[in-house]
């Protein structure tokens, strides 16, 4: 990874937690987090992986779960791009971001607040998926212009 590379993945890990920060329903059962659409982006080139998980993890140091947040994040972020490895299909992996996002943020919320579990996966879930599929558009259309290869 050269200076460039990694000066990318600070500005997405930068623009992944102020567009978190900022939203008011970015967090809790019934969520829309506009910064979801920037998590394909590792999708489309595997080099923005770090500054992703590193986007998710500082993003959810705010969250009202706190460090479970974080771990949680972090978690879904690793297990998503390592499939990715192997899902080649930009769609698919937006999908099973969304339903790992579903299942484990779910069962955090399920967990520390008490939260119905399959609501909260449910509603998380299609959220995720709606911002995921989103930003998937965007980047087929747009990628190549902003994200160098």
């Amino acid at each position: 990874m050269n200076v460039r590379d990694i000066v990318i993945n600070g500005v997405l890990a930068a623009i992944y937690v102020a567009l978190t920060v900022i939203n008011p329903i970015g967090t809790g059962a019934i969520q829309f987090r506009i910064s979801e659409m920037l998590c394909v982006i590792p999708f489309f080139n595997r080099k923005y992986i770090a500054g992703m998980i590193l986007g998710v993890g500082i993003a959810n140091i705010f969250s009202s779960l706190g460090l479970i947040d974080v771990v949680v994040g972090v978690t879904i972020s690793v297990i998503a791009y390592s499939l990715s490895y192997f899902i080649k299909n930009v769609w698919v992996n937006a999908l099973q971001y969304s339903v790992l996002a579903g299942l484990f943020v779910g069962l955090a919320l399920y967990l520390v607040l008490g939260l119905p579990y399959w609501f909260s996966a449910a509603t998380v879930g299609l959220s995720t998926l709606i911002t995921t599929f989103i930003g998937t558009l965007i980047f087929k259309k747009i990628g190549h212009r902003i994200l160098p290869e």
